[in-house]
């Protein structure tokens, strides 16, 4: 290409825009059965003045006219206007070929009327339907004769996300990040961000998406939808967000429409996956228009997807070529790019092959939310947009690879139809469902979805000696929803009650814990329940204090590998501490919650003393109602309690219980619930509350990615590989001390540990403990 310059136009912001080319050699290729005339129309199309003939007018708002053929009866085009323009945006730099060697891009134009092209890019599907080629004269080989010279073009289009600072693409089969001075970095990408990548905005948006689902592996599955479309390692991931309404959905969703229209487009799921059969049709070619050249597309308010809408589904998943046609016009077959989002408080019924488990990745939403929850996400919204959003997105993907969560479950008891509910409840009870003796009829199409809804499989079992088809169980975790709801209605309908606390045991002297194999120092206490100096008095070796002080009270200080849960009085008007306990992990006196030192409180609370498991040693929080639940631990030096048979100006503290001879360990049962509840260092509650960046400046969202939630409950202690040492100990220091602060000595062993298996010395170690001790306001 030798570009000239033209006279200048008149107008001088399209002056300053874009410079016009007067002269243009490119020698075309002749392809078979191309288009002719190719050449000719490419160098021969020039400028006009508005007041001469034109053909059509480009993205600049300028006329331009095609060279013509002339006969002794007419004067014409050489070639249609669609693909003379197809040319002209190919001559101006305007149409390129994408990474992948096929797909054709145009570039974006602003929509005020002002034609100012933009740095943004939308695929097309075919020069036809961008270009508004008549049906009687569309010839599609042009298609291909474009494909052909894009292709000699140096520049392409990358498949990635480009901010002002720096871009995310896939090279070598992972996410990595390229700064300004990469040479890709000059070309354009499917997705531009008109601002710098900003590391505060993107942990505040990992705030949100934390605060809008049900649980942590549903926010880390919400964050990595934003960039699926342009991260993603092949074109096949589907999301479903699954929950009420008032949840945020429409806010997340309608996010992306207003910061990328064009690209994210709304679309009626029933129509485009062709009705509750999933036959297609015209409607169904209708609304597959939209999702032409969008990165996503979505519907927030989806019906009930079943097995027979899968065939068309897994089309928009894959990239399968599909069939779009407007009124009027030919029908198109092309390649959806777009990532589809279902948001649905109905089923979304898949089959249980493996494919479809890759397929899918499933979002829980939380609800029962108010709208004044939503003010602070919508003003962030309206400030920022998407961008933070797709920043933490691009960092989740480079940080966190390419496998989503497979364990978030969507499914709700409360919608199964009665058939439904008889064969849960039936598998329940006896662990199969007899499918003859269901006493609610439901059709062959709805048995088959049924069947995939709940994740069962039909096989045989004998009973009473005669051979029965039986359905029982295939996919737990998709049928442990409606297992735990129909468990709960069965538990309710057996009436169990909560045990009542035990009667107050009287004895002189007072039994104390330490007796009883409970490690623990006993220091002083005035009548409001404050123990000065409890900390200095227990770790110095000069001051006794296993024997229990004088006075009316006391406080007892949990050694090493002691705990103590403090059950409280709901503040709120909800259930108490003791009612949770017993309801959710044990009842009081089982194995799961065995009977113990056990000792009220004035306010109706209950202290239980257990000894801790090996596997809880130092990873056990000292909290106060974690997730808002009326239960503290108090545990290894890090807290006390008011000791049985102290008298405060509240009241007594009187004992309830013994155990038989020593205060037991704490079981798995209530160990588990503690773990599940936020409890225990290294596993994240459930559901997850925002992080909080409020203690300092945020460095990074790295460092709110940089740990995911492990399913051991345990922190990553794996050495780092050369390369990335210091930035990966960094993150995962600054995550660990800025979610759990309480624990700062174990982090800080687990630290230096982690940086000495990894090869670092001290030194640098100290240096990076100092670094995030500033960025966090802390003392190092």
């Amino acid at each position: 290409m030798t570009p000239v310059t033209l006279t200048k136009p008149a107008n001088k912001a399209l002056e300053c825009m874009f410079t016009m080319l007067s002269d243009y050699r490119h020698d075309c290729s002749t392809i078979p059965d191309g288009p002719d005339n190719v050449s000719l129309v490419l160098t021969g199309m020039r400028v006009t003045h508005l007041s001469e003939e034109h053909d059509f007018y480009d993205r600049l708002g300028q006329s331009v006219t095609i060279p013509k053929r002339q006969t002794r009866k007419s004067v014409t085009p050489y070639c249609e206007a669609g693909y003379a323009k197809a040319l002209w945006d190919f001559r101006n730099n305007n149409l390129l070929l994408g990474d992948d060697g096929t797909t054709l891009y145009v570039r974006d134009v602003d929509q005020t009327g002002e034609n100012r092209l933009l740095a943004t890019w939308h695929a097309i599907s075919s020069l036809e339907s961008e270009y508004h080629v008549p049906k009687a004269k569309a010839y599609l080989p042009w298609n291909r004769q474009l494909q052909v010279e894009c292709a000699k073009m140096p520049r392409r289009v990358r498949h990635g996300v480009k901010f002002t600072d720096r871009a995310f693409l896939r090279q070598n089969g992972r996410v990595v990040q390229i700064r300004e001075g990469d040479l890709l970095f000059d070309d354009p990408f499917e997705l531009t961000i008109d601002a710098a990548y900003d590391p505060g905005l993107a942990a505040r948006a990992v705030g949100f998406m934390n605060d809008v689902t049900a649980d942590a592996h549903s926010a880390r599955n919400l964050g990595r939808m934003f960039a699926t479309p342009v991260l993603e390692p092949y074109k096949h991931l589907t999301y479903v967000m699954y929950g009420d309404g008032g949840n945020g959905k429409g806010i997340l969703l309608g996010m992306l429409a207003s910061s990328f229209p064009g690209l994210a487009t709304a679309v009626d799921s029933q129509k485009i996956l062709g009705g509750r059969r999933g036959v297609g049709g015209f409607s169904s070619d209708q609304e597959m228009v939209k999702l032409i050249g969008a990165l996503w597309a979505y519907d927030e308010d989806a019906d009930t997807i079943s097995l027979e809408q899968m065939t068309l589904l897994k089309k928009i998943s894959t990239g399968d070529t599909v069939v779009a046609r407007r009124i009027q016009e030919n029908a198109v077959s092309f390649a959806p790019k777009c990532t589809f989002v279902i948001a649905t408080n109905n089923p979304v019924i898949t089959t249980m092959t493996a494919a479809s488990a890759r397929r899918f990745v499933y979002i829980r939403m939380r609800d029962g939310r108010s709208p004044d929850e939503f003010v602070p996400l919508l003003g962030f919204r309206a400030e920022h947009g998407a961008a933070p959003f797709i920043m933490a997105s691009c960092k989740l993907w480079q940080l966190e690879g390419d496998e989503p969560y497979r364990d978030v479950v969507i499914g709700d008891s409360n919608d199964l139809s009665q058939a439904e509910q008889w064969i849960v409840d039936s598998i329940v009870a006896q662990g199969y469902a007899v499918s003859g003796a269901n006493p609610y009829n439901e059709s062959a199409v709805a048995h088959a979805n049924s069947i995939n809804k709940l994740g069962l499989k039909s096989t045989f079992k004998k009973i009473d000696g005669r051979s029965a088809r039986v359905l029982v169980v295939r996919d737990e975790q998709r049928f442990r929803p409606y297992r735990e709801a129909s468990e709960q209605a069965l538990s309710e309908a057996r009436e169990e009650q909560t045990p009542s606390r035990p009667e107050p045991i009287e004895a002189d002297p007072m039994p104390l814990p330490g007796p009883l194999g409970f490690d623990c120092g006993y220091v002083p206490a005035d009548g409001r329940k404050v123990a000065k100096n409890w900390k200095r008095r227990v770790a110095d070796p000069r001051v006794d204090t296993s024997k229990r002080p004088f006075g009316d009270v006391y406080a007892v200080v949990p050694g090493e590998g002691m705990m103590v849960i403090d059950m409280d009085v709901s503040k709120t008007g909800g259930d108490d501490g003791w009612t949770v306990l017993n309801r959710e992990a044990a009842p009081y006196g089982s194995p799961g919650f065995p009977a113990t030192y056990l000792v009220g409180t004035p306010s109706g609370g209950v202290h239980a003393y257990y000894r801790m498991p090996e596997g809880l040693h130092g990873r056990l929080k000292n909290r106060v109602h974690a997730s808002g639940i009326p239960v503290d631990v108090r545990c290894e030096g890090k807290g006390y309690v008011i000791g049985a048979g102290s008298h405060t100006d509240a009241g007594e503290y009187r004992l309830l219980d013994l155990p038989k001879d020593r205060i037991p360990v704490l079981p798995d049962r209530l160990a588990a619930w503690l773990a599940d509840n936020g409890y225990v260092e290294g596993v994240q509650a459930e559901p997850s509350a925002v992080r909080s960046s409020a203690r300092g400046p945020v460095d990074g969202v790295d460092a709110l990615l940089a740990a995911p939630v492990k399913r051991s409950g345990r922190p990553d202690m794996t050495p780092v590989p050369e390369g990335r040492r210091n930035q990966t100990l960094h993150d995962w220091l600054y995550g660990r001390w800025l979610n759990h602060p309480d624990n700062l000595g174990r982090i800080r062993e687990d630290f230096y540990a982690r940086g000495r298996a990894s090869g670092l010395q001290d030194g640098e170690l100290n240096t990076i403990w100092g670094s995030v001790a500033r960025q966090l306001g802390e003392a190092a």
